[in-house]
């Protein structure tokens, strides 16, 4: 049950994820399986990071850290200190993030966990990405990279290769950029891994968008939003709608008005710091246009 979960969770069907990771959670705890039950936990918790569930996934993170520790599970331990990490850099709060996040790289290197090293990395390279400190990010991610590249880890070469375009579209060199998301998006749409589809889809747009390409940025955006809310991914559903909002800014601002509104409402609700500067943008367009809404 647990693994079939897994499947579903890369292929971004979070409902059926989460039942089967729900019943391997309630089956382990019946028969008293603890590393069963640490590990349907963890994997629970990555499900609700990736709805934007972020309260229930650093509950069941935390529990699945305290059980592994029990244990003496040091992959395990690893896996949920690097996912603990990872919701509070959605939340902004990056010393916790980078603190988690190099605890679980240490360990992974010293257990020699080649594939968990990666996703240590790339997890610290979103964190430096987010901070401004883009040589940093860089390297992690190219790092992450390569190891994701040697050890066939296609789902999370493509994360890495939208992550580093991501580094390139803030520094503004976007045919970097445009490089590595069409990669990711290309590798993403081959192995079926529908949030890293969306995810690029974003990055593809958000390029398009900084090189004065609007009507391509809106088709991505436009795509990005299906893909997300149909897989229930609402961190990507308030980056397509605040893309869609730049599109319309200058033509059409009720359509701006509206976008603006609801990646508002879904960042607040997803308790990220992106929630203000949309707040600024929205704050702007009723300036301009008269309307204090």
């Amino acid at each position: 049950m647990s693994n079939l979960g897994s499947v579903y969770r890369r292929q971004g069907y979070y409902r059926r994820a989460v039942e089967h990771h729900q019943q391997a959670l309630t089956l382990s705890r019946e028969i008293g399986h603890r590393d069963g039950e640490a590990h349907a936990l963890d994997h629970l918790g990555l499900i609700y990071r990736g709805q934007g569930h972020y309260r229930q996934a650093a509950d069941h993170s935390q529990q699945a850290l305290a059980l592994f520790r029990e244990i003496g599970d040091q992959v395990g331990e690893a896996h949920a200190l690097d996912h603990l990490g990872a919701v509070y850099q959605r939340q902004g709060y990056y010393p916790q993030a980078i603190e988690h996040h190099q605890q679980a790289l240490t360990l992974f290197r010293e257990i020699g966990h080649r594939d968990g090293e990666a996703y240590a990395l790339t997890n610290l390279g979103l964190v430096y990405q987010r901070q401004g400190h883009y040589p940093q990010a860089a390297e992690h991610h190219q790092q992450a990279l390569t190891l994701f590249r040697e050890i066939g880890d296609r789902a999370d070469e493509a994360h890495a290769l939208d992550h580093l375009g991501l580094v390139y579209q803030r520094q503004g060199h976007y045919p970097q950029a445009t490089e590595h998301h069409q990669q990711a998006l290309t590798l993403s749409r081959e192995i079926g891994h529908r949030d890293g589809e969306a995810e690029a889809l974003n990055g593809v747009g958000e390029t398009h968008h900084a090189t004065g390409h609007p009507e391509q940025a809106h088709a991505h955006h436009t795509a990005a939003l299906t893909l997300a809310t149909e897989i229930g991914e609402r961190y990507e559903q308030a980056r397509a709608h605040n893309g869609l909002a730049h599109h319309h800014a200058t033509g059409d601002p009720d359509q701006a008005h509206h976008h603006w509104h609801q990646a508002l409402a879904l960042y607040t609700d997803l308790g990220v710091p992106e929630a203000d500067d949309v707040h600024a943008h929205l704050t702007a367009l009723g300036q301009a246009t008269g309307d204090d809404d």
